[in-house]
């Protein structure tokens, strides 16, 4: 299962290895699991190094719902925000010789999973009872 964290920008999957392509783009295709509802993108892939072994390629996804949605990751890390909502995914990913955001041929699919995104804002925390009349009690801590 692959993890994403509201705010953290590093995922990690094992596509390069399944790729054919020299050098593609991997579009990323992830189906919510409870609404059904299918967000693709193109993340940025952080290029493998010594601090990232090319057993697996991680990739620049950010989750800000306050900041604009950025469906294609381009050239740097901080360019790729997917406003995604909470819950278990469907995941697949396809390698793509440009930064579409079309589904390729099912031939090109190099990996799928289970992922998770958290979402940790304001709103989707749960209020404490603060004790005044304009504050609702949710739950107790």
């Amino acid at each position: 299962m692959i993890w994403i964290y509201e705010g953290q920008n590093e995922s990690p999957a094992t596509c390069s290895r399944n790729a054919t392509l020299t050098n593609p783009y991997y579009l990323w295709v992830m189906e919510h699991k409870l609404s059904g509802q299918e967000f693709n993108f193109v993340p940025y892939r952080i290029i493998p190094s010594v601090s990232y072994p090319p057993g697996y390629d991680l990739f620049s996804i950010k989750v800000d719902l306050g900041s604009a949605q950025v469906l294609t990751g381009a050239t740097t890390t901080g360019q790729t925000n997917v406003h995604l909502l909470d819950g278990e995914y469907y995941l697949s990913i396809y390698e793509t010789p440009t930064q579409t955001l079309t589904i390729p041929s099912v031939d090109n699919l190099v990996y799928q999973a289970i992922t998770q995104v958290v979402l940790s804002g304001a709103s989707e925390t749960p209020v404490a009872y603060s004790g005044t009349s304009s504050v609702f009690k949710i739950y107790e801590p």
